[in-house]
């Protein structure tokens, strides 16, 4: 669902490997330039109003919680967003995993996954080439420097540096 008002840069991708539309959610008067991606294992994206997504942006899901971001926020060049490891942590099964997306494209469901949502308040700003990491909530009214890696929640108002 993309609600009113909504425009799409030259490189805004939406890649939805369900292709159940209800697993993306985007708000009104929101600007996307860069990547909604839902790769498997139950992702979901929704996206409040006035959201600003710039180029070169990433917000991958696999979560079933998924990605939740609120109203006015800006995400700036280079960031990326996920809730979810993409691949699993041992090396073994990291291999079998790549083998088989290379034969067979990516699996609705890899137990060998690790996510957890991520909730994005309302008025976030988050800097260039920023990186969100799976589990986090940003509490409104947050700023996320360029480049900071953020691993853990984040109180409202908070200045995170890199």
């Amino acid at each position: 669902m993309i609600g009113p008002r909504t425009t799409f840069g030259p490189g805004a991708e939406i890649y939805n490997i369900h292709g159940e539309r209800s697993r993306v959610k985007i708000g009104a008067n929101c600007h996307i330039g860069g990547h909604l991606q839902i790769f498997a294992h139950e992702g979901r994206i929704e996206i409040g109003d006035f959201f600003v997504l710039q180029d070169g942006c990433k917000v991958w899901s696999s979560d079933p919680v998924g990605i939740k971001i609120g109203k006015g926020v800006i995400v700036a060049s280079g960031a990326i967003i996920h809730d979810t490891n993409s691949h699993p942590m041992d090396a073994e099964k990291r291999f079998a995993q790549t083998v088989a997306i290379m034969k067979t494209g990516h699996p609705r469901v890899d137990p060998g996954i690790r996510s957890a949502p991520v909730i994005i308040g309302d008025y976030v700003w988050i800097g260039t080439g920023a990186k969100i990491l799976k589990g986090v909530t940003i509490g409104d009214g947050a700023i996320i420097s360029a480049g900071a890696i953020v691993r853990s929640d984040v109180p409202p108002g908070t200045l995170v540096r890199a």
